[in-house]
């Protein structure tokens, strides 16, 4: 036997997901994260998994071919500011001030409609590299790649050692031009790792190749920001994997939804890569399906998270601003706010709130008994009897219902008259309305209905509240993952091997073909031969093509995903009128406006297609474990609801009306009234929603 193994450490739970290569079987386990050391909690997550299979770490280490890893260690440092390294940046004369002027929307990029109202309050971030460590050097290169001043290696080496006495570990180099004619920045980096071979280097030209001399120059330094931080890292986990057992090399996931080795991983392609995962565990879920069309939904801690998948494909977005740098490094799209499990119930003005504040792991929720005092939506749910205080995270916590009771009094006192269940009704109420509001949003903006789509729900919360946020969204047709709480290492397990090549198209070039096709031609050898270094069969590599368009005079890139052979000029240009007048309709575009081809990009992408074990069959209705009364806002009372157990249970093709409640490993769905759940062979829930007051059940999508 072999096995895959995934792992996504989170902020609060390490979450583990292991198959048996040779049959298909599932193992999942959700641990508490170890802060202190990270490797601790991974390996007991790992170890709980090869128990249930019957072995020890060592054994199952040994026998696993492909260890896939997503972490939060980047993510924590752009967001916290802590443990980053002390970067330097080099930079042709004149552009000194770029990275710190940014765009003119710098003080405000990346905060939501409520923060950039309150303009005075806004500031732009803090600087990652000090103005006294950004040296200009004499060199420069035109448009065409032409070198018009040759760079001066005397005065070069100066700089260096100048900012290595100040302290610099970590250089970043963005030249202008440069991605048009590296050599210049392939100078300077061998100069450097001759003065301080144990300094990192981030070359712009690398990294982000593309038009836009601040975004550039931003996702240069961000990466030499978080790079030392991830290899110290994923120096010591290698280190600490061997001796218990692993041979395979660790894989790294990416924000842009596929892996990548140790060696060959850019640090700031693993920001906020834990959201990918499960939008490429969504990718497959629809795959395997048969599902055209589905939203991704991940309802957390602290926020909600939206993307589509189209044919088993997800989107991605262009550019990405995290913690106010904009980031040209690819990214999975995906869109949210701030509205979680750990989400604070607030009144404005005779109004009930909730979020953007979290409890977040630490207090947490009130029923947590961790010290937190204020309400969330976890506290309403337990106090509508959604949640079973007895057994939350697979009974491993004991959740305390007068906490929750006593957190939530003053809401009720001040808007329901002293009612704790009005008051959580209305909390839970609340929160679901928000995050239709955001599906409804993520699609219609995007030229799609939302009641064409399946929703597809999980993350720890998504599966108690995806019924009503489905509905209020206009969808009939959820599916819960069986893996649903650690949806995101099975994504990071079940994901491609990929990478991503990409370049701006010059301005006089957007219209010659054979400028264009040569162009790809070139990515496609980059990206294949960065696949082939990671001792990838040339066979198994297939590649994907795309470009990002819009019409001249215009600001907004539309995203062009075409087909495994490479375009024409005609079919790109055909492809983006057709998407164009989906998204913004057909006479948007200005009369007689000619579209243009910005950039192009290729995926080399070495697919893994790991089997699932189906569940047998059990041939007769199930029966519900327990009945426990349970407040549903849409009746407005207390219904006495059956509880279903399929944790641990090998059955599939079981059809259960609503009101009901289903128990997962660590979550539990809710099937509300006028609604039916059926379980696939793979024990994955589907939801039917009826239309309301109709008896009659609708076909599922």
């Amino acid at each position: 036997m072999t096995y895959a193994v995934g792992v996504d450490i989170g902020g609060t739970f390490t979450d583990v997901c292991v198959i048996d290569t040779s049959n298909g079987r599932q193992i999942i386990e959700k641990v508490p994260t170890t802060p202190t050391d990270l490797a601790e909690g991974l390996l007991d997550g790992v170890s709980r998994a090869a128990q249930r299979f019957g072995l020890d770490l060592e054994s199952l280490l040994g026998q696993t071919m492909r260890f896939s890893h997503a972490t939060t260690q980047t993510t924590n440092v752009m967001f916290t500011w802590e443990a980053g390294a002390n970067v330097g940046l080099l930079t042709t004369r004149g552009f000194a001030d770029e990275i710190l002027i940014m765009r003119a929307r710098g003080r405000v990029a990346g905060l939501g409609l409520s923060e950039r109202r309150h303009l005075r309050a806004t500031d732009k971030p803090k600087q990652i590299v000090p103005r006294r460590r950004i040296i200009e050097i004499d060199e420069r290169v035109d448009r065409a790649g032409k070198i018009l001043e040759p760079i001066d290696l005397v005065a070069a080496r100066s700089a260096i050692e100048s900012l290595i006495a100040d302290g610099v570990d970590s250089f970043a180099i963005s030249l202008l031009w440069a991605h048009v004619n590296p050599t210049h920045e392939h100078q300077l980096r061998n100069l450097i790792t001759e003065i301080s071979p144990g300094s990192h280097v981030s070359l712009a030209s690398d990294i982000a190749p593309l038009t836009g001399e601040y975004e550039r120059a931003s996702t240069t330094v961000v990466n030499a920001y978080v790079a030392p931080t991830l290899e110290r890292y994923l120096g010591r986990l290698q280190s600490v994997l061997r001796d218990a057992g692993l041979q395979a090399p660790i894989l790294v996931f990416q924000a842009g939804g596929g892996v990548s080795t140790v060696d060959t991983v850019l640090p700031v392609s693993t920001i906020e890569s834990g959201p990918a995962g499960g939008m490429v565990a969504s990718g497959d879920l629809t795959d395997r399906l048969d599902i055209s069309r589905a939203i991704a939904t991940d309802v957390g801690g602290t926020t909600f998270k939206v993307g589509l998948v189209v044919d088993n494909r997800w989107s991605m977005a262009p550019e990405t601003v995290i913690n106010q740098y904009a980031l040209q490094s690819p990214m999975i799209d995906v869109v949210s706010i701030g509205a979680g499990g750990g989400s604070i119930a607030w009144v404005d003005g005779g109004r009930l709130r909730i979020g953007p504040r979290s409890a977040g792991a630490d207090p947490g929720p009130a029923c947590y008994g961790w010290g937190g005092t204020e309400p969330t939506v976890t506290d309403a749910d337990l106090l509508l009897g959604v949640l079973d205080p007895q057994r939350f995270l697979n009974g491993r916590m004991i959740l305390d219902v007068d906490r929750a009771r006593a957190a939530m009094q003053p809401i009720a006192d001040e808007l329901f008259h002293g009612d704790v269940t009005a008051a959580a009704s209305g909390v839970r109420q609340v929160v679901d309305s928000h995050m239709g509001d955001l599906i409804r949003k993520a699609t219609l903006e995007r030229g799609f209905d939302p009641r064409e789509f399946s929703v597809i729900a999980y993350g720890g919360a998504g599966p108690v509240h995806a019924a009503s946020y489905t509905r209020a969204a206009g969808s009939a047709h959820l599916v819960i993952p069986y893996t649903a709480t650690v949806f995101s290492a099975h994504g990071i397990v079940v994901s491609d091997a990929i990478k991503i090549a990409q370049r701006s198209v010059p301005s006089d070039h957007t219209s010659n073909e054979e400028e264009i096709l040569a162009l790809y031609d070139e990515l496609n050898a980059v990206a294949r031969a960065e696949m082939l270094a990671q001792g990838i069969d040339e066979r198994e590599i297939i590649t994907r093509y795309w470009a990002d368009m819009r019409y001249e005079r215009q600001l907004h890139d539309v995203r062009v995903e075409l087909s495994t052979e490479r375009p024409t000029l005609s079919e790109l240009h055909r492809t983006f009128e057709e998407k164009y007048a989906l998204l913004y309709g057909a006479s948007a575009a200005a009369f007689g406006a000619r579209s243009e081809v910005i950039r192009v990009g290729v995926e080399a992408v070495s697919p893994n297609d790991l089997p699932l074990l189906s569940a047998g069959d059990l041939g007769a209705d199930p029966e519900p474990i327990e009945e426990r009364d349970v407040f549903w806002p849409e009746l407005g009372e207390w219904i006495s609801t059956s509880i279903y157990d399929l944790t641990e249970a090998e059955v599939s093709e079981l059809e259960i009306p609503g009101p009901a409640i289903i128990n997962q490993p660590a979550t539990s769905v809710v099937v509300p009234p006028n609604a039916a759940a059926r379980v696939d062979r793979h024990r994955n829930v589907h939801i039917t929603l009826f239309t309301e007051g109709s008896s009659e059940r609708k076909a599922e999508k």
